[in-house]
């Protein structure tokens, strides 16, 4: 979830449908799809590192516009796990499953050893222990599968200087639905336990003041809204 607003526990969110929905509205300019959508989601690195015939499980689909664009690329063995069920499909038939958990606590109903790639977008930020959906991830996929994952950009240069002047950063205020930090040392002890890094990709630079777009600015850890990794299953 994302917008102007404090962040929603999971009794909260199931509770008020609508309103998490209504956090996800992008503007209607013919090509927006969510506000997830059109920020942290990067279909390319499924296209580039999952195959087509894979048993793909998507983490925190929200409205389902990343599910339906797989599907339309040819991925038909596709399960889905969010806090609510808010998928809006053409045919919701043609997905293996659609679960409900709490990704904070409940384990995932799925046995061990089951998927080729599990994908999130946009999600591990809001978690309150994003620590244990990752092991959950990996207890659910098969060894050599791929994890791909991608969260708000912390090491943005924005985000390193509001903290040394009000000790907060912009992408965790209390304006908006995020709460898990992922900073280089904690990433290294808890989600590799289970995963190799592949690849890390930082897209999407933008500095806000400046009106700066991406094509005045490199795409790295100072100057990307968003990081993603490519991280496969010891």
């Amino acid at each position: 979830m994302s917008g102007k607003e404090p962040f929603m526990t999971v009794a909260e969110m199931r509770a008020n449908p609508e309103r998490v929905r209504a956090l996800d509205v992008s503007p209607k300019d013919g090509k927006a799809k969510s506000r997830r959508f059109d920020g942290s989601t990067r279909p390319s690195l499924v296209y580039e590192f999952v195959d087509k015939d894979a048993k793909l499980l998507e983490l925190g689909p929200f409205g389902g516009p990343l599910t339906k664009e797989l599907q339309e690329q040819g991925y038909n063995r596709i399960s889905t796990l969010d806090f609510i069920d808010l998928l809006e499909l053409p045919d919701r038939s043609k997905l293996e499953a659609i679960g409900v958990v709490d990704f904070n606590r409940d384990t995932f109903p799925h046995p061990d050893n089951t998927f080729d790639a599990v994908v999130s977008f946009g999600m591990f930020e809001h978690l309150e222990n994003p620590f244990h959906a990752a092991r959950e991830a990996a207890r659910v996929l098969k060894p050599g599968g791929v994890f791909v994952m991608a969260i708000p950009n912390v090491f943005h240069i924005v985000s390193k200087l509001v903290f040394l002047r009000r000790g907060m950063f912009p992408r965790w205020s209390y304006g908006n639905n995020h709460i898990s930090i992922l900073p280089h040392g904690v990433f290294e002890k808890t989600i590799l336990r289970d995963f190799k890094l592949k690849k890390t990709l930082y897209y999407k630079p933008f500095l806000h003041w400046l009106g700066a777009n991406a094509k005045y600015l490199p795409a790295n850890e100072w100057f990307s809204d968003y990081v993603a990794y490519v991280l496969v299953k010891k």
